[in-house]
C-alpha cells in the first residue's frame, strides 16, 4: 500500500510540470511550464523591470525582448509572445493608429497568460489571452495565424493595419504566439516563410533568444531618441543584463 501510494504521488507530482505548450509552427517549441521553476504568472508579473524600462517613451516590442530575456536568465523561464495585428477599426487607440502590439506570455500549468506590464494604470496582473485581446483591440472576434497562411503572414513586412475581409473570414484582428526570441513582426515573418522582405530565402529561426537583440532593444528601451543619440543607455544596459 505504501509503494502505491508513493507512485501515485510521484505521478501527482510529476504531471503538474510536465504540462509544456509546443508551439508547432516554430520546430516545435515548448514553453515551459513555470510551475516546475518553482514561479507563478503573480510572481513573474509583479517583478517585470518598469523602473529601467522609459515606459511612455519605449515601444511594445523593446518591452517584450527585455523582458522574456529577464523570465530566462533569472528563472529559466522559456517564455513565448503573443503578436496581434490590427485592423483599421481595431487599431485606432486613442489618437494613435496601432498596426500591431506585443507582450510576453508564459505557461501555467498548461494554460497560456499574457503578462503586459507596459500599462501600469490599465494591466494589473496577468491576464487570458481572450481578456488581453479584448483589452487591446476591443473585441476578440481575432484569427489566429497558421503557418501556410502566407498572404496574411507577408502582411507583417508591410507596416500596415490587416483587412478586416480576408479568404478566411471577417476579423476585428489578428494574433499570433511565437517563441521569446521573435523580436519584431518582420522576424516572425522570416522565421515562417523562410524568406527576407525582398523575398530572398533565409534561414532564420530563433529558438533561442538572442543577446544582441536584447541589448540594442534595452538601449531603445530605457532612452529617449535624444538620449540614443548620447549613448546614454549603453552602459545601463551592459551592467542591467550583464552582457
Amino acid at each position: 500500500m505504501k509503494t502505491i501510494f508513493l507512485v501515485l504521488l510521484l505521478i501527482l507530482t510529476t504531471s503538474g510540470f510536465s504540462q509544456t505548450i509546443n508551439l508547432k509552427d516554430f520546430n516545435n517549441w515548448n514553453m515551459t511550464n513555470i510551475t516546475s521553476k518553482g514561479v507563478t504568472k503573480e510572481k513573474l508579473f509583479s517583478n517585470m523591470n518598469r523602473d529601467l524600462i522609459k515606459m511612455g517613451d519605449s515601444i511594445c516590442s523593446n518591452r517584450a525582448m527585455v523582458w522574456v530575456y529577464d523570465f530566462k536568465r533569472i528563472h529559466d523561464v522559456d517564455a513565448g509572445k503573443i503578436f496581434l495585428f490590427y485592423t483599421k477599426t481595431s487599431g485606432n487607440i486613442g489618437r494613435k493608429t496601432w498596426w500591431y502590439h506585443v507582450s510576453p506570455v508564459v505557461n501555467e500549468k498548461g494554460s497560456i497568460f499574457v503578462l503586459d506590464a507596459g500599462f501600469p494604470g490599465l494591466i494589473l496582473g496577468a491576464l487570458s489571452p481572450k481578456e488581453w485581446l479584448k483589452n487591446f483591440s476591443g473585441s476578440t472576434n481575432c484569427k489566429e495565424i497558421q503557418a501556410g497562411e502566407n498572404d496574411l503572414i507577408e502582411r507583417m513586412f508591410t507596416g500596415y493595419t490587416f483587412p478586416e475581409r480576408t479568404a478566411y473570414g471577417s476579423y476585428d484582428c489578428y494574433y499570433k504566439y511565437t517563441p521569446a526570441g521573435y523580436w519584431t513582426p518582420s522576424s516572425v515573418a522570416m522565421g515562417l516563410l523562410g524568406v527576407d522582405e525582398d523575398g530572398k530565402p533565409v534561414q532564420y529561426t530563433r529558438d533561442e533568444i538572442n543577446t544582441d537583440e536584447v541589448y540594442q532593444a534595452c538601449v531603445e528601451a530605457v532612452t529617449t531618441s535624444i538620449g540614443r543619440a548620447f549613448r546614454s543607455g549603453q552602459k545601463k544596459c551592459s551592467k542591467y543584463l550583464g552582457l
